[in-house]
């Protein structure tokens, strides 16, 4: 029982009091855990906070530890540990120590996973493979020469909730390849200012704010599990069509952003060389953005999904993709679907070959239409048609953004 019943406008509120630059990633966060309670969702959601150290994803992912009934935190795990197979432990002592089943039915708190994404490139593929088989959510098959063939078959849900510094090139690469299962959302926490600074330091009240929020955030879930003992049987008949279209939208971009193209430096052509794009389909990010949509609409008091829960998939859809693609995605945004070489170079604050290079990539991969201005001007790229949504107003409304009419940006792009 939660020792303060707390609705879930007053836990925004204490998140907002404490911690204001963490409450819109928080709120995703805190959609994740929910999902457990909805009895149809058998697929493992997995969520990494990604900015640069000491920007508060260790804070915020601190908000959900001391709930020993549905959280497991840790500070170091590998891969391997979710099934055990150490040459030093006596088989039938390794259900003990084996992850896995510690997991079921809990989110699983990772407060740095840069050390497992820092491995060399054969140690990291083995990892995130196991990874990606554990988050289909049935359990796990190993088979060693020291203790055989060792298995958990069955349901094992769980979630993730991790941190990480910003990603890699290669590891957005080798995933891509393995099929990712990973969803990441940018922190984007803010530059303080130095009286900000100096009075951080001095603040004794620092980790209280922070044992506040973690208190409202158990005794909101702890309120959340006594409301629903059972469960939850989701009338997914109930939902809004137009909900699902934005979700079903949101899964063709991820997608599309997050395709593998192979691109290499062709030195006597001087010219870039990309391979043909290998795109998954978007079926299971579909079903992973409708359930941690319907986890955000149970924390907001309802059983049925409305348009206010789709702000996170929005952002996550595009913070999904390898770093450089998503900021151009963003610029584009931000410009109205158009922009021309020597916006791009600015925009993504690189050289014009690398200009070009990203512009090229996202036209390969269906994001947008690229056009050769010809007479040394570079090129122009626009977003395609069938992504057109991400411009309108209702995107940007969702979103709290500034819309920029297409018109618009083509006559200030000819100005430019």
């Amino acid at each position: 029982m939660p020792e303060k019943p707390i609705t879930f406008e007053e836990w925004r509120q204490t998140i907002r009091d404490n911690f204001p630059d963490l409450l819109f990633s928080a709120e995703v966060s805190m959609s994740i855990l929910p999902q457990i309670l909805i009895k149809d969702i058998t697929n493992p959601f997995a969520l990494v906070l990604v900015d640069v150290p000491s920007s508060g994803k260790t804070i915020e992912i601190n908000f959900f530890d001391g709930i020993p009934e549905l959280t497991y935190p840790t500070d170091k795990f590998s891969a391997a540990s979710f099934v055990s197979n150490a040459s030093n432990i006596a088989k039938e002592k390794l259900p003990e120590i084996d992850l896995l089943p510690r997991l079921q039915y809990r989110m699983f708190l990772i407060r740095d996973l840069a050390p497992l994404l820092a491995k060399d490139e054969n140690s990291l593929t083995e990892s995130l493979g196991t990874l990606t088989r554990v988050l289909d959510g049935e359990g796990l098959n190993t088979d060693t020469g020291v203790h055989g063939q060792r298995a958990y078959n069955g349901e094992y849900l769980f979630m993730i909730l991790a941190g990480s510094t910003p990603i890699q090139p290669r590891v957005w690469k080798i995933m891509g390849n393995l099929g990712s299962r990973l969803f990441f959302l940018t922190v984007n926490s803010r530059d303080k200012d130095e009286a900000e600074l100096a009075k951080q330091v001095v603040d004794e009240a620092y980790k209280q704010k922070e044992k506040v929020c973690r208190d409202a955030t158990r005794n909101f879930f702890y309120g959340l599990w006594n409301q629903y003992p059972q469960g939850i049987e989701w009338n997914k008949a109930g939902d809004s069509k137009d909900v699902l279209t934005v979700v079903a939208r949101c899964a063709k971009l991820l997608a599309r952003l997050r395709g593998v193209v192979n691109v290499w430096e062709d030195s006597f052509a001087n010219e870039y060389k990309y391979s043909t794009p290998t795109i998954e389909k978007p079926d299971r990010i579909n079903q992973l953005f409708f359930n941690l949509i319907r986890g955000h609409a149970l924390i907001s008091g309802r059983t049925q999904i409305a348009m206010e829960d789709v702000r996170g998939i929005i952002e996550l859809c595009i913070d999904g993709a390898p770093t450089a693609r998503a900021k151009l995605f963003r610029k584009l945004i931000e410009h109205g679907g158009i922009m021309k070489s020597a916006g791009v170079k600015e925009g993504l604050n690189c050289s014009l070959p690398t200009a070009h290079k990203e512009m090229k990539t996202l036209e390969i991969l269906g994001v947008c239409a690229q056009e050769d201005l010809g007479s040394g001007e570079g090129f122009k790229i626009t977003l395609a048609e069938d992504l057109a949504w991400f411009l309108s107003e209702e995107c940007n409304a969702i979103r709290g953004r500034t819309v920029v009419a297409p018109q618009a940006a083509e006559e200030a792009i000819k100005e430019f």
